[in-house]
């Protein structure tokens, strides 16, 4: 008996287009985070100083977490595209040893 091997190149490249936009909308997240620590000390003065160095430590751990996040999701990108080129690629030369084939 032998298994049936399918797979919708299609869904894999959509799901590497996904990880892909994810990602970006991390980048956007961070750039935030990172500008919400980033008030003017004149502004809180002095017992807002203390404040504002904390959060702008908090939100750069959180930033650089999400950096760690969108680099997992770009590798999910780049490895839904090689996947995908590689069953297409696989699927010509199989068709190609066919008699009848593509």
């Amino acid at each position: 008996m032998y298994a049936r091997l399918s797979v919708d190149t299609d869904l894999v490249h959509g799901y590497g287009d996904a990880c892909e936009l994810h990602a970006s909308a991390l980048d956007a997240v961070s750039v935030r985070l990172r500008a919400a620590g980033s008030g003017s000390v004149q502004t809180f003065g002095p017992v807002g100083a203390s404040f504002l160095a904390s959060l702008a430590r908090a939100t750069a751990a959180e930033a650089s977490g999400l950096a760690r996040l969108r680099g997992v999701l770009m590798a999910g990108t780049a490895a839904a595209a090689s996947s995908a080129r590689d069953y297409d690629a696989a699927d010509v030369s199989v068709a190609a040893r066919l008699p009848g084939g593509r």
